[in-house]
């Protein structure tokens, strides 16, 4: 007879994406996850088979978890470059308040996991094509508004403004908030 769970999966997921997030795949162990998942190895196995499989849920979790806490302002109807602009300088906002910044967890892993992981490659380029759409979409609100240029190539300006996106995700690790802003101005001086 096959026992009730006593905690609630997505719940427990969310946990699993921070630990992951904070730490990193490989310097992630079950030990770890035990103890912020606040279950057992059995239940993680039973839930999510392997280690593996529950840090791929973690990247699905990860891409809305984002929608709701990160990209809530570039989703929302009407969103254009000015909200672009405020966006990326909140990637300086640690270095005001002084809170620890661990970067982007698709970031992170790319650099970490091996490419010949299809699972988890899937996971990371269907988030990039989640922000490559959602970049489209400033950029064609934009263009709409007279903002831009109705000339602007929406295609290839949102793959350049995912790259920036994702340097500023590891730059904002290190660089000092003078450099960030400047990498941030200079992006997006292509569209004056």
């Amino acid at each position: 007879m096959p026992r009730n769970k006593s905690y609630n999966t997505n719940d427990v997921l969310e946990k699993a994406m921070h630990v992951f997030w904070n730490n990193g795949y490989e310097q992630t162990s079950v030990r770890m996850l035990e103890k912020e998942m606040g279950i057992n190895q059995f239940s993680i196995y039973s839930s999510f088979t392997s280690k593996h499989n529950l840090f791929v849920e973690s990247l699905k979790k990860y891409r809305e978890y984002v929608n709701k806490n990160v990209y809530a302002d570039l989703l929302k109807p009407g969103a254009r470059l000015k909200d672009l602009e405020l966006f990326l300088n909140r990637f300086t906002e640690h270095k005001i308040t002084g809170k620890k910044y661990k970067g982007c967890l698709v970031v992170n892993s790319t650099g970490e996991i091996n490419p010949a992981d299809d699972e988890v490659s899937v996971e990371l380029n269907n988030y990039y094509m989640f922000n490559r759409e959602m970049l489209k979409k400033v950029l064609s609100n934009s263009i709409e508004a007279g903002d831009i240029s109705p000339e602007t190539d929406i295609d290839k300006y949102s793959n350049f403004l995912l790259g920036v996106m994702q340097g500023l995700s590891v730059g904002a690790k290190v660089l000092p908030e003078t450099q960030i802003r400047d990498f941030i101005k200079v992006s997006l001086s292509v569209f004056k």
